[in-house]
C-alpha cells in the first residue's frame, strides 16, 4: 500500500520573484536550495498576488479565496474572522497531523490556530511578544543590554541594514528553522503531516548575519532600482520608512545587502529543511508579495508591479516531472486546493481556486484561466509633504488603489481613483519602463484587457462597473462592507484592531489627491 503523501510548505515574506536564482534575472542573487527545488520538480513563471500586501494574501492562502470572496484588501487584522473551511482544516479532517511553525498567517488573536493542530507562532511582527515562541526565545538566550531583535539598528519596515548583531541561532531565519526540524524530529510518525515554515526574511529588519551581509555590501555590480520613462521622483527620500523614495548612494547599497542577504541566508536554512524530509514529500516554496527595493521611487509592496506582485513559486514532489516551466497564470488561492488534491481530500466548494496538478502532471487544461486578477489598496508609509514632488506628468504614486491583470506576458493596470490605465509587456520589459496604454498600437489590446476587467468586476458592491464600463472614483476601503462591519462590531466588544488605528483609512484623506496626483 502506497503511504500517503507529507507536505513541506516554506513561505518567506516579502520576496521577488526575479530574487530567486533560477530565474536569471537579477545579478548576484544565489539560492542554489531553492532553485534545486525548481530543477527537480516544476518553476512557475506566472504566479501573481492576489493581493500583494500580507493579511489579505496570507487569507487567501488559508482560505483558498480570493479577496474578493473573503473580504479583505488591505491589513486589517480582525479577531475571530470567520471561515467556512481552511486548509489545515480540510488537512486534519482527512487524517493530516497539521502544524505551522515561524511566521503566522495573520490571524488574530495571535495564538488562535484556525486548524493548525501543532502551532508554534514566532513572527517578528506579533502583537503579543510576551507570548511569542520567538521573542521569549531571544528573552531566554541573549541579556537584555544586547538590544533584543532591534539592538542592531535595523528594525521593520525600514530601509536601515546592518549585520545581525546577535549568534546566528537567535535570528529568526535560523529560529524557524530549528522548531521546524523539531517538529520533524518528534512528529507522530503514525499519520502523514502538513507543515508551514515561515519565515519574517527577508522583510525588514534587514538584518542576515555579517558572512552574508557582508557579500553584497562589498559589490558593484548589482542592479540599480527599474526606473520607467513614465516616474516621478520624489523631492527627497523623506523619513527612513517612507515608501517614496530614490534609492541610490549608501542607501541602497546597504538595502540591497539587508535584503539580499537575509535571501542568501534563508536559503541556507531551506537547505536544511530539504536534507530533512523524504521522496514521499511534496515541497512548497513560495512568497506572499514582493518588494519594490526602490523600483519607480517605490519602497516595501501593495503595488501591482514585478517587484511586488510577481511571485516565486516551486513545487517538487511524487510524480512531478523536474525541471518543469509552467507559464499557467496560477495565484496563492490555487494552494489550497492544489494541496488537497495531492493528499486524496476534497475541495470545498467555498474554495475560488484550482489544483495545480494537471499542470504540475505535465497537462495543459484548455479551459485554464486566461489571466490572473489582483487588487490592492495602496498605502503611503510615513510619505508627507518633504518627499512629494512637484512634476509635469501623473504621479501614480498617488493613486489610492488599483485592479490589474496580467497572463505572465502583458500586463494591464486600472488605477481606482482616477481611471488611468497602464499597459506592460513584461516578457519584453519586466522592469516596466516603457508604459505602452498611450500608443496607437495597441489601442485595441488595451481595450481587449479593459473589457476583460470589466467581465471581472462586474457586480462588485463597490459599483466599479456601471453600464458595461470601468467608474473610476469609487471609495478605497479595507475590506468589504461585511469585513469592515466585523470590524468595527470586534470593536465595540473589546477586540484590538491590528494595524487599523496605524493605518487607518481617514488618515490619507490628509494628503490633497489632487494636489499630488499630478502637478
Amino acid at each position: 500500500m502506497q503511504k500517503r503523501p507529507n507536505f513541506l510548505i516554506i513561505h518567506t515574506d516579502q520576496q521577488r520573484y526575479d530574487c530567486v536564482g533560477v530565474t536569471h534575472l537579477r545579478k548576484g542573487i544565489y539560492t542554489p536550495y531553492i532553485d534545486t527545488l525548481a530543477y527537480q520538480g516544476a518553476h512557475f513563471t506566472s504566479c501573481y498576488a492576489n493581493c500583494p500586501v500580507c493579511i489579505p494574501q496570507r487569507m487567501t492562502l488559508l482560505t483558498g479565496q480570493t479577496p474578493a470572496h473573503h473580504g479583505l484588501f488591505h491589513n486589517l487584522g480582525i479577531a475571530y474572522y470567520p471561515t467556512e473551511t481552511t486548509l489545515p482544516t480540510e488537512m486534519r479532517r482527512g487524517g493530516y497531523q497539521t502544524a505551522l511553525v515561524g511566521r503566522t498567517m495573520h490571524t488574530y488573536p495571535f495564538s488562535y490556530p484556525y486548524g493548525f493542530e501543532y502551532y508554534l507562532p514566532g513572527d517578528p511582527s506579533s502583537n503579543d511578544k510576551e507570548h511569542d515562541a520567538y521573542f521569549q526565545y531571544l528573552r531566554e538566550h541573549s541579556e537584555k543590554d544586547e538590544g533584543g531583535l532591534f539592538g542592531g539598528g535595523s528594525v521593520t519596515n525600514a530601509r536601515a541594514a546592518a549585520p545581525f548583531h546577535l549568534p546566528d541561532h537567535l535570528h529568526h531565519t535560523k529560529w524557524a528553522t530549528n522548531r521546524a526540524l523539531d517538529f520533524l524530529e518528534h512528529r507522530d510518525v503514525s499519520r502523514p503531516y502538513m507543515l508551514f515554515v515561515g519565515f519574517y526574511a527577508p522583510h525588514s529588519p534587514h538584518n542576515p548575519p555579517a558572512e552574508f551581509f557582508n557579500r553584497y555590501y562589498q559589490r558593484e555590480d548589482l542592479d540599480d532600482p527599474y526606473i520607467g520613462d513614465w516616474d516621478v521622483p520624489p523631492a527627497t527620500s523623506g523619513g527612513i520608512m517612507s515608501s517614496y523614495i530614490n534609492l541610490q548612494g549608501e542607501d541602497l547599497r546597504c538595502a540591497r545587502a539587508g535584503y539580499y542577504g537575509n535571501i542568501a541566508f534563508l536559503d541556507t536554512q531551506v537547505g536544511r529543511l530539504l536534507q530533512a524530509v523524504d521522496q514521499n514529500t511534496y515541497v512548497i516554496f513560495t512568497s506572499d508579495h514582493g518588494d519594490l527595493l526602490g523600483d519607480h521611487y517605490m519602497y516595501q509592496k501593495s503595488r501591482p508591479y514585478e517587484g511586488s506582485a510577481h511571485l516565486p513559486l516551486e513545487i517538487r514532489g511524487p510524480g512531478i516531472r523536474g525541471g518543469q516551466e509552467i507559464g499557467a497564470p496560477v495565484g496563492w488561492h490555487d494552494l489550497m486546493p492544489t494541496i488537497l488534491d495531492l493528499a486524496g481530500l476534497e475541495i470545498p466548494a467555498s474554495v475560488d481556486g484550482r489544483s495545480l496538478k494537471p499542470l504540475l502532471r505535465g497537462e495543459a487544461p484548455a479551459d485554464w484561466r486566461e489571466y490572473m486578477h489582483g487588487e490592492c489598496f495602496h498605502f503611503y508609509h510615513n510619505t508627507d509633504e518633504t518627499n512629494t514632488a512637484p512634476e509635469g506628468k501623473h504621479n501614480y504614486f498617488f493613486e489610492k488603489g488599483c485592479h490589474y491583470l496580467t497572463d505572465g506576458k502583458m500586463k494591464y493596470i486600472w488605477y481606482l481613483t482616477s481611471g488611468k490605465e497602464q499597459l506592460f509587456n513584461v516578457i519584453e520589459d519586466h522592469k516596466e519602463q516603457h508604459d505602452l496604454a498611450g500608443l496607437p498600437e495597441y489601442r485595441e489590446e488595451l481595450a481587449a484587457w479593459r473589457a476583460r476587467l470589466v467581465r471581472e468586476l462586474e457586480g462588485r458592491e463597490e459599483g466599479f462597473v456601471e453600464d458595461g464600463a470601468l467608474v473610476p472614483g469609487r471609495s478605497v476601503a479595507f475590506g468589504s462592507r461585511r469585513a469592515l462591519a466585523l470590524a468595527e462590531q470586534r470593536a465595540k466588544e473589546g477586540f484590538p484592531q491590528p494595524y487599523l488605528g496605524r493605518r487607518a483609512p481617514d488618515k490619507y484623506e490628509k494628503l490633497d489627491y489632487e494636489e499630488h496626483l499630478m502637478k
